[in-house]
């Protein structure tokens, strides 16, 4: 009985730990604005994305440009519009206003539970440059939403940020659970070892379901090329993150394993000893 009820509280603790570390990532990289601005970031230098971007801040750019001018000078507009928005990943305010811009939108979107993309930084960006140019004064853009999924996301949205915040509780009950089973083990060197080869195991799983999270992510992409073309590009950068988040978590266990095998070894060394 006493066996049974360790195998049950080392499993309860490896299955802890495991939806722990998911949760802090997510409370990391996801639910925390600037977070998430660090986990795309390199989009920014996505050709292909930002080539959609890019397309989106040129049109927008050339209304806010054109607007209450003559229809005859709308043709002198549009070769600075697509010269400035062309080399905007090259101006000195670019990472700025590209940081503003995730941030604006992982707020937009938690804010009204509609996944959202705010271009209006980048917008902004490119309006000073184009008012530069023609020596007028560039408006403020404001928000410039991109709805990714018109879908109304907010208990979704609500039940991940409490699952993520929860990262806490579920690592100190794995601990429990762990405390527990060791006192209850009859051999606490083999429940040790076998807990930190439970919490490998589990981090080999994790690290192959977020390796198919890209494959899930092409089957449920918008149909605005832009939010489409954000997914795809994000999908591989975030399962990467978390492939690489779960390495030391994976080694620490494995280091739990080996110290657990050294201990039964030497205890079983003292009794052949004896």
């Amino acid at each position: 009985m006493r066996s049974f009820a360790s195998a049950l509280l080392v499993v309860a603790a490896v299955l802890l730990a495991g939806t722990a570390a998911c949760g802090a990532w997510l409370a990391q990289h996801v639910v925390s604005g600037p977070g998430f601005a660090s986990l795309a970031q390199p989009l920014g230098e996505d050709q292909a994305f930002q080539a959609e971007l890019s397309a989106a801040v040129a049109d927008q750019a050339g209304q806010a440009a054109t607007d209450g001018l003559p229809e005859g000078m709308a043709s002198f507009v549009e070769p600075i519009v697509e010269r400035i928005v062309s080399g905007i990943q090259q101006d000195p305010g670019y990472p700025d206003a590209w940081t503003a811009t995730l941030e604006n939108s992982h707020a937009e979107t938690f804010d009204t539970g509609v996944p959202t993309l705010d271009i209006g930084p980048l917008l902004n960006l490119a309006t000073a440059g184009i008012a530069g140019e023609m020596g007028t004064e560039a408006p403020d853009a404001g928000p410039r939403p991109i709805v990714v999924s018109n879908t109304d996301r907010s208990a979704e949205l609500a039940n991940l940020t409490r699952f993520a915040e929860s990262w806490p509780l579920f690592t100190a009950a794995a601990a429990l659970a762990l405390l527990l089973g060791l006192l209850a083990a009859r051999r606490r060197s083999t429940t040790l070892a076998l807990a930190g080869l439970g919490a490998v195991a589990f981090g080999v799983v994790l690290w192959l379901a977020a390796g198919a999270l890209p494959g899930l992510a092409e089957g449920r992409l918008p149909a605005n090329p832009v939010a489409s073309t954000f997914i795809s590009a994000l999908a591989p950068r975030a399962a990467e993150n978390f492939q690489g988040w779960l390495v030391p978590l994976m080694l620490g266990a494995a280091a739990l394993a080996v110290v657990g095998l050294i201990f039964r070894l030497v205890a079983g060394s003292r009794r052949q000893v004896r």
